[in-house]
């Protein structure tokens, strides 16, 4: 087989076709994982997917958030923390220094009830001008000749119990399952309709190749609602937006949970979503069931253990050997590991990562 280029062979892996290769993905790394490795070799004057030789993807540059965004406002500070109201309307309690590896104290959010719900659908327009690029016909002309896939993609702006998440945080909204359920659908379906104009209004100007949906709503050992309360408040929405996106052609569609989502997979197919990561192994995610387990009705991405890349080479070489020649060879998967890379990878370590990975995947 010849030379594909990165949207050919997207495509095919996603599609359980022959590829002449498997993609090339990670998930980026930490600002200190960098700077360690500029301190180890690492060029400082490089595009990291380039040097790495990672296929090119992108995300189009639409803006599926507040429009406007809450103006950030600090309150007080001490010592080493600060207190603020963030872009998102979130009263946090954050340190100075070191605040990509610390998380947060989240003190208040924006939606209380349902008058505030009123309030924040206001920075929900999809009529805003500022939701698309301001030169967006020429990109589109651009993308009608690109060679790479491209997804339509808002991060934490697109999904319903991530996105509602933010907005009310999570304690209030785990309550409000059981106290105010009406609220819940209402906020669901709103961004369900909301998406729904933004992919329209997009694919009227340009295709894409696969959709993600943000959720992030698990943690080590399951989901943190229940499978019923996800069939009954969230299946209906995805349906809603999986349907216009296969109406328009669109049949790879993705969502991004760390945890254990094993329950959910079965009523997120329900909902038409077909491909998941980046499985998360330390959260007991094992890629390798999931494709005995599924076959061919879902595309899986990562479920390489990031924390095996901080040890030593042998057990880099275990972990790639366990997964990734049974994987690649079922077709539908792209190796990579389960998150970001942390500071505590050498360079060394993740260059015979990939070393490892290419030796196998590369066919």
């Amino acid at each position: 087989m010849g030379n594909m280029n990165a949207l050919e062979r997207f495509t095919n892996c996603m599609h359980f076709s022959e590829v002449d290769r498997v993609p090339y993905k990670w998930f980026g790394a930490w600002r200190t994982t960098v700077e360690r490795w500029w301190e180890e070799g690492l060029p400082r004057d490089v595009y990291l997917d380039s040097y790495f030789g990672f296929d090119r993807q992108e995300t189009l540059p639409i803006n599926t958030g507040m429009i406007p965004a809450f103006d950030r406002k600090q309150i007080s500070e001490d010592g080493d923390s600060r207190t603020l109201i963030d872009e998102r309307g979130v009263k946090v309690r954050e340190l100075k220094q070191r605040t990509e590896t610390s998380m947060p104290q989240f003190l208040e959010f924006p939606v209380r009830e349902r008058k505030d719900f009123i309030e924040m659908k206001r920075r929900y327009d999809p009529e805003s001008p500022a939701r698309f690029p301001q030169w967006w016909d020429e990109d589109v002309r651009l993308l009608r000749e690109r060679k790479h896939p491209i997804a339509l993609y808002g991060g934490r702006d697109m999904g319903f119990f991530g996105p509602v998440r933010g907005w009310t945080g999570l304690k209030r909204l785990l309550v409000l399952f059981h106290t105010d359920p009406g609220l819940v659908h209402d906020m669901m379906d709103f961004l369900a309709d909301f998406y729904i104009e933004i992919i329209e209004k997009t694919l009227k100007a340009t295709s894409i190749d696969y959709y993600i949906f943000w959720e992030d709503m698990a943690y080590k050992t399951g989901p943190l609602i229940s499978p019923k309360q996800f069939d009954e408040f969230m299946v209906p929405c995805y349906q809603k937006v999986t349907g216009i996106l296969r109406d328009h052609g669109v049949d790879v569609i993705m969502v991004d949970s760390d945890g254990n989502i094993d329950s959910l997979i079965p009523l997120w197919l329900k909902g038409g979503v077909n491909t998941f990561y980046p499985l998360e192994v330390q959260a007991g995610m094992d890629p390798v069931a999931l494709r005995r387990k599924y076959g061919r009705k879902i595309g899986l991405i990562g479920g390489i253990d990031k924390r095996v890349l901080a040890r030593d080479e042998e057990s880099i070489q275990r972990e790639v050997e366990s997964k990734v020649p049974y994987l690649v060879s079922k077709g539908g998967y792209i190796p990579t590991p389960d998150h970001s890379i942390p500071p505590d990878v050498s360079l060394s370590n993740f260059q015979h990562y990939l070393e490892q990975v290419r030796e196998i995947a590369g066919i």
